[in-house]
């Protein structure tokens, strides 16, 4: 919304320093010392518009040196600046990596083209002019530290812990000659990583690449458990949990995986079970509390571990024979995409697939894995329609709710196009001054009614919101659609549908904060639907809902029906109301804008 200039941006310049997950980078954590499977990315964006220039290139690259060399100290000739070009979301431009030693700290985006047409390489001038500038905090204590890994400065409590209790030396003549070439072997950039292991190995003085994997493999599980366990609570945290789809498995992975190098290490006796296990999310707790304050008392949290951990331990045989038979069909050899099958149809983790079929877990078993989840996202819709030169929509619903016949103004009609933004031909699509008219949205269905223009009655059958601005169809094409700008309407709303609606959008809420109250913190919404016919809820639950668990449920919401609780609505600023109510508030998505509507059923849900 900000890059096409629909909304301002919350503040210009924007600094925001964020968490941020990563999975494709798995085989690499542990070993090339820079990669993480969670990981802190400081943001600094800005948004240059036709009326306000900001800075752009020349600014944000001096800018950036002076960073680097005047508040970090860093000398100038250690510094590298390297020029590409970055695209997506349909935007390119140029961007600027920034190295330092070799290392790379952090890299400046320039988006300044729309792609028109990708494969015949046409792109036009964007409107906005955007600066995307993003930095790995990690890496920043280990550079001006010089630390072996930055590992060390990450999690300085929790490795700590870990090494006590699982008596990993992480200090080692060999592990301090390995360190320099680290970044040698990460697989997205090495083409023959047998052959790049073997090379380490000698210039480390030791005899072979198994030698020097054996002697390294202790320091590189520790930091797999530190970077996997703290990334499961941020995310778990952050209303995520394990499962067999989407982000969801992105977790179990990394949760299983590291309850394989526990048990593989022998060190899960060690470490103190499960015990020991909520020990070290505490040190982590301690680590980032420098950085977040207190983390809040989260009850279900040590349930959801103890069940993954369940689910883990419980093998079943057919999954083995299943292996079995497809190591025989395979001739005795897997490769990686007969692993990833046999993880995910068959329920098995890596370690447990390497234990009946002795084989290796192969080196890129995870980047694979990453990939494939990465194709099964979803691709954002293509906005059909261009509204950022209109004027935004007054809605009139959130003033008065009971609102159902209104006066407005057109102020233009579009043309309808198809789902390949083809002109139909036909003008049936009016934005208003003012409507009264809810939206498609949030899973709601939208309102429906009359309008009428110049005498003529027509039938409003779909309505949306395309950036600021309301889109109402009608059922008619509009033929002397060129002369209605500025035309004065009456519009009526189905007020039946629309009670129905409001009603069904009231009951999932209620019915979110009992299914919160009854089963836990973790419980969020992964999805709704409310139509005229009927509504559901799609909570996250770490389990089935038992028959004790929905009875519960629904007394508690039946209780707060009959309390008939008044319903409290108000705006704050987005500032305002995520301190006051945190990023709960965003579980249907984020709201784009810089304030966001409160509704609050007399302090029972918000």
């Amino acid at each position: 919304y900000c890059v096409t200039g629909q909304l301002e941006p919350p503040a210009n310049p924007l600094i925001c320093p964020q968490f941020c997950l990563r999975f494709n980078d798995l085989d690499n954590i542990g070993i090339s010392g820079r990669h993480f499977s969670g990981f802190i990315m400081i943001g600094l964006q800005v948004f240059n518009s036709p009326q306000k220039y900001v800075y752009f290139k020349e600014e944000c690259v001096d800018y950036n040196l002076r960073w680097l060399t005047k508040e970090l100290e860093i000398n100038v000739d250690d510094i590298t600046l390297i020029e590409d070009v970055w695209c997506g979301g349909g935007n390119l431009g140029p961007s600027i990596e920034m190295f330092v030693k070799g290392l790379e700290v952090g890299n400046m985006v320039f988006t300044q083209y729309k792609i028109l047409d990708f494969v015949k390489g046409e792109f036009e001038p964007l409107k906005h002019q955007v600066i995307d500038v993003g930095i790995g905090l990690e890496r920043i204590p280990w550079l001006i530290n010089g630390t072996p890994t930055s590992y060390l400065e990450a999690f300085p409590g929790a490795v700590k812990y870990l090494q006590s209790k699982l008596e990993v030396t992480l200090e080692s003549e060999v592990i301090s000659k390995f360190a320099p070439f680290c970044c040698l072997l990460n697989l997205d950039e090495c083409k023959d990583v047998n052959k790049a292991w073997a090379d380490i190995a000698k210039e480390c003085g030791v005899e072979n690449r198994e030698i020097l994997q054996t002697a390294i493999q202790p320091t590189r599980d520790l930091y797999i458990i530190a970077d996997h366990s703290r990334t499961m609570l941020i995310a778990i945290y952050d209303g995520a949990l394990p499962s067999a789809v989407g982000g969801g498995a992105n977790l179990r992975n990394i949760v299983r995986r590291m309850f394989s190098i526990l048990h593989k290490n022998g060190w899960w006796e060690k470490l103190g079970g499960m015990d020991g296990l909520m020990e070290l999310f505490e040190w982590h707790k301690r680590d980032l509390e420098k950085l977040y304050g207190a983390f809040d008392e989260y009850k279900s949290f040590r349930k959801i571990i103890e069940m993954e951990y369940q689910r883990w331990c419980t093998t079943d045989l057919e999954s083995q024979q299943k292996v079995q038979a497809l190591l025989k069909k395979k001739k005795g050899v897997l490769v990686v995409d007969d692993w990833i099958v046999a993880m995910k149809s068959y329920g098995l983790s890596p370690d447990k697939i390497s234990e009946i079929s002795k084989l290796p877990v192969p080196d890129n078993l995870y980047t694979k894995l990453a990939e494939l989840e990465d194709q099964r996202v979803k691709m954002l819709p293509t906005e059909l329609y261009e509204t950022a030169d209109f004027q935004e929509t007054i809605e009139l619903f959130y003033d008065n709710g009971d609102l159902r016949e209104f006066n407005s103004e057109i102020i233009t009609v579009l043309e309808k196009v198809d789902e390949k933004c083809k002109p139909t031909g036909i003008h049936n699509i009016v934005i208003l001054k003012e409507s009264a008219f809810y939206p498609i949205g949030g899973g709601q269905d939208n309102d429906t009614g009359k309008m009428k223009i110049d005498g003529i009655t027509y039938d409003v059958t779909y309505v949306e919101k395309v950036g600021k601005c309301i889109l109402h169809h009608l059922d008619t094409d509009l033929k002397n659609w060129n002369d209605l700008k500025g035309k004065s309407v009456t519009a009526y709303i189905d007020d039946q549908r629309r009670n129905q609606l409001r009603s069904h959008h009231t009951a999932t809420h209620i019915i979110h904060q009992a299914a919160h109250q009854v089963l836990g913190p973790h419980i969020w919404q992964n999805g709704a639907k409310k139509t005229v016919e009927e509504a559901h809820l799609d909570i996250t639950h770490f389990a089935s809902i038992t028959r004790e668990e929905e009875n519960e449920i629904e007394k508690l919401a039946n209780e707060m029906v009959r309390k008939n609780l008044k319903i409290n609505k108000f705006v704050l600023s987005k500032e305002e109301a995520e301190k006051k109510y945190g990023f709960s508030l965003y579980q249907g998505g984020v709201v784009a804008g810089n304030t966001v509507r409160i509704v609050d059923i007399a302090g029972f849900d918000t």
